[in-house]
Protein backbone atom coordinates (compact mmCIF):
# COMPACT_ATOMS: atom_id res chain seq x y z
CA UNK A 1 0.00 0.00 0.00
CA UNK A 2 1.23 3.48 -0.32
CA UNK A 3 2.51 5.04 2.30
CA UNK A 4 1.03 8.72 1.74
CA UNK A 5 -2.49 5.79 2.40
CA UNK A 6 -1.95 4.55 5.52
CA UNK A 7 -3.32 7.18 8.27
CA UNK A 8 -1.13 9.89 10.22
CA UNK A 9 2.07 8.97 8.40
CA UNK A 10 4.87 11.28 9.68
CA UNK A 11 8.84 10.51 10.30
CA UNK A 12 11.62 12.32 12.57
CA UNK A 13 14.45 14.04 10.77
CA UNK A 14 17.24 15.10 12.80
CA UNK A 15 19.70 18.24 11.11
CA UNK A 16 23.52 16.55 10.57
CA UNK A 17 24.79 18.54 13.49
CA UNK A 18 22.85 16.75 15.79
CA UNK A 19 22.86 12.93 14.60
CA UNK A 20 25.92 12.18 16.92
CA UNK A 21 24.12 13.65 20.37
CA UNK A 22 22.38 11.46 22.66
CA UNK A 23 18.73 10.10 21.65
CA UNK A 24 17.18 11.28 24.39
CA UNK A 25 18.28 15.27 24.40
CA UNK A 26 18.74 14.82 20.61
CA UNK A 27 16.82 17.84 18.72
CA UNK A 28 14.21 16.09 16.67
CA UNK A 29 11.83 17.39 13.99
CA UNK A 30 8.97 15.36 13.01
CA UNK A 31 7.01 15.92 9.85
CA UNK A 32 4.68 14.46 7.50
CA UNK A 33 5.92 11.98 4.85
CA UNK A 34 5.10 13.55 1.40
CA UNK A 35 3.87 12.49 -1.98
CA UNK A 36 5.46 13.16 -5.08
CA UNK A 37 2.67 16.37 -4.94
CA UNK A 38 4.09 17.45 -1.84
CA UNK A 39 7.81 16.81 -2.49
CA UNK A 40 7.20 19.11 -5.92
CA UNK A 41 6.33 21.92 -4.07
CA UNK A 42 9.13 21.46 -1.12
CA UNK A 43 11.20 21.14 -4.46
CA UNK A 44 9.48 24.65 -5.75
CA UNK A 45 10.75 26.23 -2.49
CA UNK A 46 14.29 25.05 -2.87
CA UNK A 47 14.32 26.19 -6.18
CA UNK A 48 12.88 29.66 -5.33
CA UNK A 49 15.68 30.17 -2.64
CA UNK A 50 18.14 29.90 -5.72
CA UNK A 51 16.81 31.29 -8.49
CA UNK A 52 18.18 34.31 -10.37
CA UNK A 53 17.41 37.04 -9.63
CA UNK A 54 17.89 35.91 -5.93
CA UNK A 55 14.67 36.77 -3.69
CA UNK A 56 15.04 39.05 -1.24
CA UNK A 57 16.23 37.70 2.53
CA UNK A 58 12.83 38.61 4.05
CA UNK A 59 11.19 36.80 0.74
CA UNK A 60 13.19 33.97 1.27
CA UNK A 61 13.39 33.61 5.05
CA UNK A 62 9.71 33.79 5.21
CA UNK A 63 8.82 30.97 2.11
CA UNK A 64 11.09 28.51 4.06
CA UNK A 65 9.51 28.82 7.91
CA UNK A 66 5.91 28.88 5.80
CA UNK A 67 6.98 25.38 3.74
CA UNK A 68 8.66 24.28 6.93
CA UNK A 69 5.45 25.23 8.81
CA UNK A 70 2.96 23.29 6.29
CA UNK A 71 5.18 19.96 6.75
CA UNK A 72 6.63 19.90 10.26
CA UNK A 73 4.38 18.86 12.68
CA UNK A 74 6.64 19.44 15.87
CA UNK A 75 9.74 19.39 17.22
CA UNK A 76 11.25 17.81 20.96
CA UNK A 77 14.46 18.62 23.25
CA UNK A 78 14.48 22.42 21.68
CA UNK A 79 15.40 23.84 24.80
CA UNK A 80 12.04 24.17 25.84
CA UNK A 81 10.76 26.21 22.90
CA UNK A 82 7.30 25.39 21.63
CA UNK A 83 6.91 24.60 18.74
CA UNK A 84 5.51 27.04 16.14
CA UNK A 85 6.29 28.92 12.69
CA UNK A 86 7.30 31.65 14.52
CA UNK A 87 9.51 29.61 16.34
CA UNK A 88 11.28 28.46 13.45
CA UNK A 89 13.17 31.58 12.82
CA UNK A 90 14.35 31.80 16.45
CA UNK A 91 15.86 28.24 16.82
CA UNK A 92 17.02 27.59 12.91
CA UNK A 93 19.87 28.93 10.48
CA UNK A 94 18.66 29.53 7.20
CA UNK A 95 21.39 26.29 6.66
CA UNK A 96 19.57 24.55 8.39
CA UNK A 97 15.96 25.15 7.23
CA UNK A 98 16.93 24.91 3.95
CA UNK A 99 18.56 20.99 5.29
CA UNK A 100 14.95 20.37 7.02
CA UNK A 101 13.77 20.83 3.64
CA UNK A 102 15.63 19.19 1.72
CA UNK A 103 15.46 15.91 4.19
CA UNK A 104 11.54 16.42 4.11
CA UNK A 105 11.54 16.60 0.40
CA UNK A 106 13.18 12.90 -0.04
CA UNK A 107 11.18 11.96 3.03
CA UNK A 108 14.79 11.16 5.00
CA UNK A 109 14.19 10.62 8.62
CA UNK A 110 16.15 8.61 11.26
CA UNK A 111 18.52 6.31 9.60
CA UNK A 112 18.73 2.52 11.26
CA UNK A 113 21.04 3.21 13.69
CA UNK A 114 19.65 6.32 15.31
CA UNK A 115 16.32 4.53 15.12
CA UNK A 116 18.08 1.55 16.97
CA UNK A 117 19.39 4.37 19.62
CA UNK A 118 16.18 5.50 20.52
CA UNK A 119 14.26 2.18 21.36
Amino acid sequence: MPLFLEPNQQFAVVLECDKDKPAESRPTFFAKSQTMRGQRLVGEVLDSIYADPAPDLDAMFCTACDKLAEVLIGWENMGGVEFSREAMEDVLTFTEARELLRLVMFNQGLTTDQKKATE
